[in-house]
């Protein structure tokens, strides 16, 4: 199926504008986040990794310690980057609405302004009693759905601790060990999975553009935490058929598939057999998948196509203040 067909049919299964409550319609984006340097995934002081003992795969009940990638971690960056990508377009077309200074000025996450893409996208809570545009107090529940992922890799063979120390700029001497970071070791894989709920086309692209684009995980981000997103799969329906557990526990069967998309679609074919809502259902395969994403990466964002992604946006929030009016 050619670039334009497959995107059109894409376009056919999501929601044409942001509806004001929520549809079953679902998109989960499985991806594959790949560490490309040392990265340090942790929550606490102590600066250690987060891990959690799960089964070694889907049919062997031993267990295995995996390094946890929080949902808030991979969350975190991304809602930074897709703030600063949409304000950047937002600028370069100059786009003009009773809302511009709010949502220029819309910052997480004491300034949110509940007008913009992100804040209808990621969520948006009532924070500044100020507030500019909007009369009335509501709030915006997320749309994007984040959960922790697990290392394909077991916990000890990706983990090192490095000593890091201080030189002293006069002398160039290095004095005692400033202390030790945990870190997990480049080329580990963390099979993940993002699920949109209602997305419309632009969010969809933006959503997927946004996590192309985005390189930089873990604390120390300075001199770590290079990573790339790769995306193994695409499923739409009415429902999340597959959780990022059960894809890490799938790909670590000895017989899965080394080619990640296929292994992958696999996995979503045998998940996609006990959905509820089997009519609904739609697995892109390999070749789909990789010409969409060629689609996505080379689409350019047009005035056109920034101006309808902010319009929905503004238009959601009015709907919302109408109903709070009455």
């Amino acid at each position: 199926m050619s670039e334009v067909r497959i995107a059109d049919e894409v376009k056919s299964r999501l929601s044409p504008t942001i509806p004001v409550l929520r549809t079953p319609k679902t998109v989960q984006i499985l991806l594959i986040r790949q560490m490309h340097d040392y990265t340090i995934l942790r929550t606490e002081e102590t600066r250690e990794l987060n891990v959690a003992v799960t089964p070694i795969s889907i049919t062997n009940p031993a267990q295995r310690a995996r390094v946890v990638f929080l949902a808030s971690k991979q969350k975190a960056p991304e809602t930074r980057e897709f703030a600063s990508l949409i304000k950047e377009y937002y600028r370069y077309y100059k786009i003009s609405s009773e809302a511009e200074k709010a949502i220029l000025e819309c910052e997480i996450k004491d300034k949110l302004c509940r007008a913009c893409p992100r804040c209808t996208l990621f969520g948006a809570v009532v924070t500044d009693q100020k507030r500019p545009i909007w009369k009335q107090r509501w709030n915006i529940k997320h749309r994007i759905e984040y959960s922790s992922a697990f290392s394909l890799e077991a916990y000890d063979l990706i983990s090192e601790n490095i000593t890091f120390n201080a030189v002293t700029e006069s002398t160039q001497l290095t004095e005692q060990a400033l202390g030790t970071t945990e870190n997990v070791t480049p080329m580990t894989n963390f099979p993940s999975i993002i699920s949109l709920n209602s997305p419309t086309w632009e969010e969809l692209v933006m959503v997927i553009k946004n996590l192309l684009r985005c390189k930089s995980y873990g604390a120390e981000g300075r001199t770590k935490g290079d990573t790339v997103n790769y995306i193994t799969g695409l499923i739409f329906g009415n429902e999340e058929i597959l959780t990022s557990l059960e894809y890490v526990l799938e790909l670590s069967e000895p017989e899965a598939d080394k080619d990640a998309l296929q292994a992958t679609y696999k996995i979503a074919q045998k998940y996609g057999k006990m959905a509820t809502f089997q009519e609904a259902l739609r697995i892109l395969s390999p070749s789909e998948l990789e010409n969409f994403v060629d689609y996505v990466q080379r689409l350019q964002l047009s005035r056109e196509f920034i101006t309808k992604l902010f319009k929905d946006s503004l238009d959601f929030g009015k709907q919302i203040e109408a109903l709070v009016k009455e």
